[in-house]
């Protein structure tokens, strides 16, 4: 799986790598952002078309990071709950193993309070 991992991240960095080297002169250009709202006007400095790429990247990344941890973090809890609940229903089994058979005799002509009745007379 750590191969695939590798595979994958070379991949990633060439096509990254061959995007950025045939769209050289698109990303070069600057762009001013520009943000109008309750009547205020707000306006960046002129930015390269490749950091906002690049920053668009990071963020979407960070994100998805946060994201994963949460998920890790529930499911990691999730593991733990379901390891108390084993350890419970084994400890319950192990009992319930351990205690000893009661005899049934019915089939030698009674019911066992029958039997323990005419027991407890004599």
């Amino acid at each position: 799986m750590r191969y695939v991992r590798v595979a994958a991240l070379i991949l990633l960095f060439f096509f990254a790598m061959l995007f950025f080297v045939q769209n050289h002169e698109l990303l070069s250009t600057t762009v001013r952002l520009q943000l109008e709202i309750f009547g205020a006007e707000f306006t960046s400095r002129e930015i390269p078309y490749y950091l906002i790429v690049l920053v668009g990247f990071l963020a979407g990344g960070f994100i998805s990071l946060i994201y994963l941890l949460g998920e890790k973090i529930r499911m990691s809890r999730e593991i733990k709950r379901s390891r108390t609940k084993i350890k419970e229903l084994e400890e319950e089994v192990n009992s319930l193993r351990n205690l000893p058979l009661e005899e049934d005799t019915l089939g030698m002509g009674g019911s066992s309070t029958e039997s323990q009745e005419g027991q407890e007379s004599r």
